[in-house]
């Protein structure tokens, strides 16, 4: 088959349509920003100067903002101030490093919690859309982008997406992030659109509700970040003590989100549990399940692929439509 209904003859329509145009995911976390090949904290500081003790400084309209010492606190919406976009243009310079390009046009793929998507998504749109072309610098390196669009897709969904159809039978998909869980139910590899839920749990939900109870504990202050390790980890190099708090507080936090999960219609005898984001680690080595029944996407940048995915499959569909 060779006429324009052919993949062939949509595959060669794609490839010309991309000249030029790359289409970057982008996974704006609370804890970490994530792009199909990289991914950094989600920190961002305001600075009067570059500093050379800092790993990566943009520096935009005249400022310079110190990327990734720290992490973003939980806000309900990214667009209240302006860290997202920086920390976009962040992303940007990454993923433009890797392919060797300083200067190139783009397609932004980007995510929300899929309960929020409806209401917030046109405003998360036009927030990344503010500028068509940006100049800015990233290190010793500066970058003109042309953003041609930007495209917001659901968070969770977008990680399985490419995979749907090994989703056979009752699934139940829950992307556990640094400040937000989503839910979404996947049945004979079809997302049913009147079951997703948000909520706020996650991994510095947890490192937070735990802070005080590990204090009582070890009567010793324990350092988020030596928490956080072990939340990811399961281990650490510290004291027996230490290490079995954390992870006595740990499994405390994994059956709150199990209550909320089987709150939702989970029976583990009925429904296959699939664990991803930041949070897959936390459940994956403190939570009590049946592992035979639950599997564990440890690809932490499965969002943003997803995202490309997602949006390399509209392009296609528009090609056909022509």
């Amino acid at each position: 088959m060779t006429g324009k209904g052919s993949l062939r003859y949509v595959l060669c329509r794609l490839q010309k349509s991309m000249e030029q145009i790359y289409r970057i995911g982008i996974d704006h976390g609370y804890g970490n920003i994530k792009t199909a090949h990289h991914i950094f904290e989600s920190g961002v500081i305001e600075r009067e100067r570059a500093s050379e003790l800092a790993g990566m400084t943009v520096e935009f309209e005249g400022k310079f903002y110190e990327i990734g010492s720290t992490h973003k606190e939980y806000q309900m919406d990214k667009v209240w101030d302006e860290d997202y976009y920086i920390l976009t243009l962040a992303a940007l310079a990454k993923e433009l490093k890797g392919r060797g390009l300083c200067s190139a046009s783009v397609i932004l793929a980007a995510g929300l919690p899929i309960k929020w998507l409806g209401e917030q998504g046109e405003g998360f749109r036009k927030y990344l859309l503010r500028n068509k072309e940006v100049t800015f610098r990233c290190n010793d390196t500066r970058y003109h982008v042309k953003i041609e669009d930007v495209e917001v897709y659901a968070q969770g969904f977008a990680a399985i997406a490419e995979n749907l159809r090994d989703y056979q039978g009752f699934n139940i998909v829950v992307d556990i992030g640094n400040g937000t869980m989503n839910v979404i139910f996947v049945v004979d590899g079809v997302p049913d659109s009147a079951r997703y839920y948000t909520e706020r749990f996650g991994v510095d939900c947890c490192v937070i509700e735990m802070r005080s109870e590990l204090t009582n504990r070890v009567h010793s202050a324990v350092d988020d970040l030596i928490v956080k390790k072990v939340l990811k980890d399961g281990k650490a190099d510290i004291g027996e003590k230490y290490l079995k708090a954390i992870g006595e507080c740990a499994t405390k936090y994994t059956e709150k989100i199990m209550r909320k999960i089987r709150e939702y219609g989970y029976n583990e005898e009925l429904a296959k549990l699939h664990f991803l984001g930041g949070g897959a680690m936390l459940m994956k080595h403190f939570a009590k399940l049946d592992k035979d029944r639950v599997h564990f996407i440890e690809d932490i940048n499965a969002n943003a692929k997803g995202y490309e995915y997602l949006s390399n499959q509209r392009r296609v569909r528009k090609l056909r439509q022509r």
